[in-house]
């Protein structure tokens, strides 16, 4: 008789150990009690604000578990300052004791109709990384389909390096040292589009960028400039280059066959039109130029 009882003991199949975890399809403000395991794919600065209580501090991710989902997540307060450092971006971790609301469109760049905060409470560890979930999750947008958009918003974009400049450094004017580099990418949509890439990303050697790979950006930040468009690859966003996915096997076809020698569309304004000061006393005025140089003197 106790023979029979083994089988009760025995471990669950996978799928039963799967459910212990609820999908990030499913959250929404009906579900108040959940533990969700995701990869943390994209993870802002630790910022401060002021509120009725005083100073406080929050900090954004987004969270990408098995069901392909990702949802944002906010951390307010003493959540945020706990969990900043602890949060890695790329590596998997269980969620739980967070609320779940409506998302804000204004701040939200995620699918997902809700988002989660993490204000009191929250209970996150991190666990063994786990294959099924996707390293990044891109939700890609022609760039043709970019002319029409309203600016400013953020999207995914992927693309063929048509050009590039060397990368910038230079000193901001809270006294930052920064790094740029300008990226022209086009699509098969004939339309191109240059992009501004910082930090570690713009230091690559130039070999990176050479040989017209297809480059694939999540959250760049596009806005309107002297009546063209320009993109900025968001701190938390991410770049990867020549990854196997069907979009980027797409654009590599079309630039052999055709693309590198299409009339290709630019949102952007060329970094081609910068006049040089010498040359302003011939132009006729009214006019409006570009202008590139180094402040030697100003007035309050």
């Amino acid at each position: 008789a106790p023979l029979s009882l083994l089988p009760a003991c025995l471990p669950g199949p996978p799928s039963a150990a799967m459910s212990a975890f609820f999908p990030i399809s499913e959250l929404s403000t009906y579900h108040s009690k959940w533990v969700i395991r995701a990869r943390v794919t994209a993870k802002g600065q630790l910022r401060s604000f002021s509120s009725k209580g005083g100073t406080n501090q929050v900090f954004d991710t987004h969270l990408l578990d098995e069901s392909g989902s990702e949802i944002r997540a906010s951390f307010f307060g003493q959540m945020a300052e706990v969990n900043f450092p602890k949060l890695q971006q790329g590596k998997v971790y269980t969620f739980s004791r967070g609320n779940v609301k409506i998302a804000n469109r204004q701040y939200n760049r995620c699918n997902h109709r809700y988002e989660l905060v993490f204000d009191r409470d929250a209970l996150i560890e991190e666990v063994a990384d786990d294959a099924k979930i996707d390293a990044i999750k891109f939700s890609f947008v022609d760039l043709h389909a970019v002319q029409s958009k309203a600016a400013p918003c953020t999207v995914d974009l992927c693309g063929v390096v048509v050009s590039f400049k060397p990368f910038v450094a230079f000193t901001s004017r809270e006294g930052k040292a920064l790094a740029k580099r300008d990226v022209m990418i086009a699509d098969d949509t004939a339309t191109s589009l240059t992009i501004a890439i910082w930090g570690e990303r713009a230091k690559q050697e130039d070999k990176v960028f050479e040989g017209h790979p297809v480059v694939c950006l999540k959250s760049v930040s596009l806005r309107e400039w002297n009546g063209g468009r320009s993109g900025s690859l968001m701190e938390a966003g991410a770049m990867q280059m020549q990854p196997n996915l069907p979009e980027v096997q797409r654009l590599q076809q079309w630039w052999a066959k055709s693309g590198s020698s299409a009339n290709l569309t630019s949102l952007s304004l060329s970094q081609d039109t910068l006049v040089d000061i010498g040359s302003l006393q011939t132009k006729t005025l009214p006019c409006t130029v570009e202008l590139c140089g180094v402040i030697v003197n100003f007035r309050p």
